[in-house]
């Protein structure tokens, strides 16, 4: 630390990110070197092209091996848009779009690439969260047998998410989760059905029904509360 703090430098390849998250001279914020270290700075300055930074400290980043991975069915652009950023905030492992009867279905691959370069964008800033590519609701059904909780979000279930969650034990150190939210108008009877053949644990979020974008905040939120 001691070494770097108090130095400045000068990039250019994050200024778009900068002034897309409306960060100011002032403001703290954390850089990755993509070898392990995070770096902890403040902006002193944002120009036209780049961006000066003063750095405080340097620490070993650890990876966590608990995981958190959510499938969400592609929604309106911009309402994905933003619901990728609020996710990687939490630092989750992962979010995996899905194509279910009820979502937005990419048309081609140029529509597909245009997407994952958007959303490799938002997730930037972030050391930790991938965002995969957006793949078929069986092929995230069986994607998904390897994590020690599995579940996906039913309005009819029976069983209510915090009370699932209360009953698990987290205490393992390496256990992982994968939970899925379905579209506005939710997945189809055939759909949650089929999950039941996967193994998936329905669970009811609350008594009224949430749009997608809260009902991954609300879902993520509650598993982070029990996993940490």
């Amino acid at each position: 630390d001691g070494k770097i703090s108090g130095k400045k430098i000068v990039l250019e390849s994050i200024t778009s990110h900068i002034k897309a998250f409306r960060k100011q001279p002032g403001s703290k914020i954390l850089l990755y070197d993509g070898a392990g270290t995070v770096f902890s700075a403040i902006i002193t300055d944002i120009s036209k092209r780049s961006t000066i930074l003063e750095l405080l400290s340097a620490d070993i980043f650890t990876k966590d091996a608990r995981e958190i991975n959510i499938f969400l069915p592609l929604i309106t652009s911009h309402v994905m848009d933003q619901l990728i950023a609020r996710l990687c905030e939490l630092e989750i492992t992962s979010v995996i779009p899905i194509v279910t009867e009820r979502s937005i279905v990419l048309k081609n691959r140029k529509e597909i690439d245009s997407k994952m370069l958007k959303w490799d964008i938002i997730a930037g800033k972030n050391f930790s969260t991938v965002i995969k590519e957006p793949m078929s609701l069986e092929e995230a059904f069986k994607s998904a047998y390897k994590y020690d909780v599995k579940l996906i979000a039913a309005p009819n279930a029976d069983l209510y998410l915090k009370k699932y969650l209360e009953s698990f034990d987290f205490s393992k150190k390496d256990i992982s989760v994968g939970i899925f939210i379905g579209p506005e108008g939710d997945f189809s009877k055939s759909e949650l059905e089929k999950s039941k053949k996967y193994g998936l644990t329905h669970v009811k979020l609350t008594s009224h029904i949430m749009s997608t974008f809260t009902a991954s905040i609300y879902s993520v939120s509650n598993i982070i509360c029990y996993l940490h």
